[in-house]
């Protein structure tokens, strides 16, 4: 006896996205309901004085000086220089102090060579505290 095979029309499936949608928001709220948040503020690192160290005075705020880079000048606190003027006074302030802030604000069209050569120059007067800045 021969079977007669059937040929099964096959349709398109669909599926039915309503219990994925349910599983999904299940798990969200799970996942809301159980979570412990961080608090950012116990994890930041805060300088407090110790009670020692009251009746010392606090340290003289840093001195800053500022390097702007144009493309045709510099400028140092504001005052005009060349890069031979500008090594002469650099050099002279670090020999007091190698720590002071350095900010070197570069326009944008400003030279590329211009900001390297000053950062060698901190670079070989051992100055680290360096801040660089870029500006229309």
């Amino acid at each position: 006896m021969a079977r007669k095979k059937r040929r099964q029309h096959l349709t398109a499936g669909e599926l039915n996205l309503t219990a994925m949608i349910d599983v999904a928001f299940q798990l969200l709220s799970f996942f809301i309901i159980t979570i412990h948040p961080q608090d950012v503020l116990t994890n930041l690192d805060v300088f407090r004085p110790s009670q020692e160290s009251e009746s010392v005075p606090s340290p003289a705020m840093p001195n800053m000086i500022r390097i702007m880079i144009f493309s045709n000048a510099l400028t140092l606190n504001e005052n005009p220089m060349t890069f031979r003027n500008m090594d002469a006074v650099m050099t002279q302030l670090a020999s007091h102090d190698t720590t002071q802030t350095i900010l070197i604000m570069c326009r944008a069209e400003s030279k590329h060579k211009d900001l390297v050569a000053v950062l060698n120059m901190c670079a070989k007067l051992k100055l680290t505290n360096l801040s660089v800045i870029s500006s229309n």
